[in-house]
């Protein structure tokens, strides 16, 4: 058993069109990924309108900031990537009522800062996509939010408890979150997936909201040493950590009568001195399938309440 991203995110290898100017028409396109799949700017054949389901904006440079008209008449248009400099000029009309996933930030984006239009509603969309960005948030202007956030911290306008007041959507990914204070703003009572990615917070002690939250993953949290405070999601049926090189300590998991299966892969080395202590408690704890591969600091443990 996985944690799995379908339907959480957009896929990053799914083919997509690519609409530019002079370096991404089809004659020119040097991404493989884009091949037979480039777009002049502002420009699409009547033919190919009802084949566009994933578009990518992207010009050559910032002079260009606002949405070709012709991008709103896309009947089938699903999701769009737009620049960050596109968000100041965005208007609700730019973009077609099929659309259901909005992505900010392009490969040419370097740490942008994204400021929105608190006056901005854009009703239809269901995934929002800020993690390549710094952004602000205003759960007002996305009353259909049903599926994804994903944020980054970073942007000083931004109010953590606008993401608290997402009371639809299923799924949050929150990047570099410093304190465990910062977690519980965020923490709407809707969300069943949180992906918490590059915390700095050494334990989850204190942690409130996420009430109906059944998956968790932890990535990246150089700082975390223990999971203390986890206990208080009482429905996680699902945990899955990587990358936390200073993780010390797992007997706060077993305080989680709800957990059905837990991962930790390339998280320090620490708890594995005691590891046959660990397998004994949690086989008390009723867990009867435990997976152990020692590889100094990149062991993996993989627990599961049934074989």
């Amino acid at each position: 058993m996985s944690i799995s991203y379908t339907g959480k995110i957009i896929p990053s290898g799914t083919p997509r069109w690519l609409m530019g100017q002079t370096l991404h028409t089809a004659e020119k396109e040097k991404f493989k990924g884009y091949k037979d799949k480039g777009l002049a700017w502002g420009a699409v054949d009547e033919s190919l309108q009802a084949d566009i389901d994933f578009l990518e904006l992207w010009p050559d440079d910032t002079s260009t900031a606002t949405i070709p008209p012709v991008v709103a008449t896309l009947p089938n248009l699903k999701t769009l990537i737009i620049p960050s400099w596109f968000v100041p000029h965005l208007k609700a009309e730019d973009l077609p009522d099929s659309l259901e996933a909005l992505q900010v930030g392009v490969l040419s984006d370097n740490k942008a800062k994204v400021n929105w239009n608190k006056a901005l509603v854009l009703p239809h969309i269901k995934t929002l996509d800020l993690g390549k960005v710094m952004s602000d948030f205003y759960a007002a202007s996305f009353p259909g939010l049903t599926n994804t956030l994903i944020i980054t911290l970073g942007n000083k306008k931004l109010d953590l408890t606008e993401v608290g007041k997402c009371q639809h959507t299923q799924n949050l990914f929150l990047y570099k979150a410093d304190t465990v204070e910062t977690l519980s703003q965020a923490g709407a009572a809707a969300f069943h997936f949180a992906g918490w990615i590059e915390g700095r917070h050494e334990n989850f002690k204190g942690l409130k909201g996420y009430e109906q939250l059944r998956d968790a993953e932890i990535r990246w949290n150089k700082k975390l040493t223990s999971l203390e405070g986890l206990e208080h999601l009482s429905g996680l049926e699902r945990l899955d950590i990587s990358d936390c090189p200073k993780l010390e300590h797992l007997s706060h998991l077993m305080q989680i009568n709800s957990l059905q299966w837990f991962r930790i892969m390339n998280s320090g080395k620490a708890w594995t001195t005691y590891i046959e202590d660990v397998k004994t408690k949690f086989t008390e704890e009723g867990f009867e399938k435990i997976r152990f591969e020692p590889d100094r600091h990149h062991a993996l443990l993989e627990i599961s309440r049934k074989a």
